[in-house]
């Protein structure tokens, strides 16, 4: 039987009424997509949803493919279950839990075909790193958590948590660096619009679980775009 952590009273939410895409909570069980989605399709993971602006554009551009948004905040989460349901995505779910726990205790493993992280809380103070979403054991869990040929796809606009996420991203043995997709590329959240043109440059990665025993593999695939 699988151990389980408490979960902060901030990420429990009333019960969403029946036309919502919001999941109801079971935090004692592994989510089971075949029952979240009319359609038995592909499954991407975005934890640290914000406000949707990345994953309503994306699942409206793959309608053959389901896609789940992790967010912890409520105000962000009603917006992405309102626009979504106006847009008419079926293939879109969200869920009101720390994208930690959720990625531990909640997805099955070997059940997603892509995790997307893009732009966690940088924490930019030396003495707050360990607080980092992404570090060694978060690519344990995502290695875990994808099937064979899965791709992990992170951004951010901090240089140091970029380094980070390369290191550790390289050093998961389940891992491939690869390059991110263009049209994946061309998809940005409004937040990543608007420092873009201020200057500040996005910082990409990716890598893919493996299907094959783990091998070594030189740096990552890492990119750097306006």
């Amino acid at each position: 039987m699988e151990a389980t952590v408490a979960i902060p009273a901030a990420a429990t939410t009333a019960a969403a009424p029946p036309d919502s895409l919001v999941l109801p909570q079971d935090i004692m069980n592994r989510i089971q997509f075949s029952a979240c989605f009319p359609a038995e399709q592909p499954v991407e993971l975005e934890l640290g949803a914000g406000d949707g602006s990345f994953i309503l554009k994306y699942s409206a551009l793959h309608p053959e493919r389901n896609f789940l948004a992790v967010e912890r905040l409520l105000g962000r989460l009603r917006k992405i279950d309102r626009k979504g349901r106006r847009l008419g995505l079926t293939n879109l779910r969200a869920l009101r839990l720390e994208a930690s726990y959720v990625l531990e205790w909640m997805i099955q493993p070997a059940s997603l075909s892509a995790l997307h992280v893009y732009f966690p809380d940088p924490w930019p103070k030396r003495r707050h790193w360990k607080r980092r979403l992404i570090n060694h054991r978060f690519t344990e869990l995502a290695a875990r958590a994808l099937k064979p040929g899965g791709r992990f796809f992170v951004r951010t606009d901090d240089a140091s948590y970029f380094e980070q996420m390369v290191e550790v991203g390289n050093a998961q043995a389940a891992f491939t660096p690869v390059t991110e997709p263009a049209e994946l590329m061309a998809v940005i959240t409004d937040f990543e619009a608007d420092f873009n043109k201020d200057g500040i440059a996005t910082r990409h990665a990716a890598w893919e679980r493996n299907t094959a025993a783990p091998s070594q593999h030189a740096s990552p695939e890492a990119s750097t775009a306006p």
